[in-house]
């Protein structure tokens, strides 16, 4: 009787403890599933930017670069977290990459074509997007624009940033084709409001 007494409580005892373990092994096995979500960005973990136009982006441009803006206009990079925060704004927001800092390279290729046509874009979108890669989020947009302003599409990327800039600020249409001189003739006003 005894024997049957242990044995009764020793099974008891197994199955509150399997029922722990496997307790304890689904609520780990959900928290997993649930970053994995958060991390392939199904969940939504962040808010959403509230820059839509780079004028904005200028607005709320870290104070250390409050003096740098002109700068930062004539595609003068500047080092450091500051940029970092404010080119992935700026890319963000013209469409060239994601709140994450990858770039749209499709978005990108298709715009650098109708530029400029007679460089190959893809060669130099490829090699800097394989630099950001490597970097943390934070890091990515900034360290593929200083890249790729050392390439042979850094003219056409110039014109593609100001033409998306302008098509973002309402001061052209999508439906009007890229045209250089008048890309280049409406951002030296934007340009002369701020620098001059």
């Amino acid at each position: 009787m005894l024997e049957r007494l242990f044995l009764s409580v020793g099974l008891v005892y197994c199955l509150i403890s399997l029922g722990q373990v496997v307790t304890h092994r689904i609520v780990i096995y959900f928290k997993n599933e649930l970053n994995t979500l958060k991390d392939n960005s199904i969940l939504p973990n962040k808010q959403a930017r509230e820059e839509s136009t780079v004028e904005e982006c200028e607005k709320n441009i870290p104070y250390a670069l409050k003096d740098h803006v002109c700068e930062l206009r004539k595609y003068i990079p500047v080092v450091g977290d500051d940029m970092d925060k404010h080119m992935q704004c700026v890319l963000e927001v013209i469409g060239f990459v994601t709140d994450s800092g990858e770039v749209k390279v499709n978005d990108l290729l298709s715009l650098l074509q109708k530029v400029d046509s007679n460089v190959n874009h893809a060669a130099n979108v490829k090699k800097c997007v394989t630099d950001a890669s490597s970097e943390v989020s934070a890091k990515k947009a900034n360290t593929f624009y200083t890249c790729f302003l050392g390439t042979s599409s850094s003219p056409a990327f110039k014109n593609a940033v100001d033409y998306n800039e302008l098509l973002k600020a309402g001061k052209m249409q999508s439906s009007e084709p890229f045209e250089e001189k008048r890309v280049a003739a409406l951002i030296k006003e934007i340009d002369d409001g701020l620098c001059n």
